[in-house]
């Protein structure tokens, strides 16, 4: 079935989600566009951060809107302040660590199809608030689940 109309989108109670530390906006998801992209607008305190990962399906780019993040993406170290856009494509291992307080980004997926892990692995958040961060590491069950279900989407973290 082909696409015969666009459509438009704007945060909303309806598409706000949150896990500890940020929150998200699901402007665009895969269900939408045929599975070609996803776009999420998300708000992350700093500590946050995923660690090491590599994908193997989809390209990741970020425009940051507010803030400073510093990506590592293989063996090259980028800064990316507010009004920049990095990319970063897949099968290349990236982290990132957030240089201010929070930062807003929007991501871009392409294609779609990780974005339902984002929404699967998060709660509706209408008031667009985050959960609260945990003190110290997630429980040891709890990094077995996400590094399990995110190797079914394609994504596999690099522990040290």
């Amino acid at each position: 079935m082909q696409l015969q109309q666009g459509f438009k989108s704007a945060p909303n109670a309806e598409n706000t989600r949150a896990i500890p530390g940020a929150v998200f906006n699901f402007l665009s998801m895969g269900h939408e566009t045929e599975g070609r992209q996803a776009l999420i607008r998300i708000v992350v305190n700093r500590g946050s951060e995923p660690p090491a990962h590599t994908h193997s399906r989809e390209d990741e780019s970020y425009f940051i809107i507010k803030g400073s993040i510093r990506y590592t993406i293989g063996d090259q170290v980028i800064t990316v302040n507010e009004g920049e856009f990095v990319y970063l494509p897949k099968d290349v291992p990236h982290s990132f660590a957030i240089q201010t307080e929070q930062a807003e980004v929007l991501m871009w997926l392409s294609p779609a199809g990780l974005d339902q892990w984002f929404w699967d692995n998060s709660v509706p958040a209408p008031d667009g608030a985050p959960l609260p961060s945990p003190a110290g590491p997630p429980p040891a069950h709890v990094i077995e689940h996400f590094v399990t279900s995110l190797r079914e989407y394609g994504v596999e973290m690099i522990r040290n």
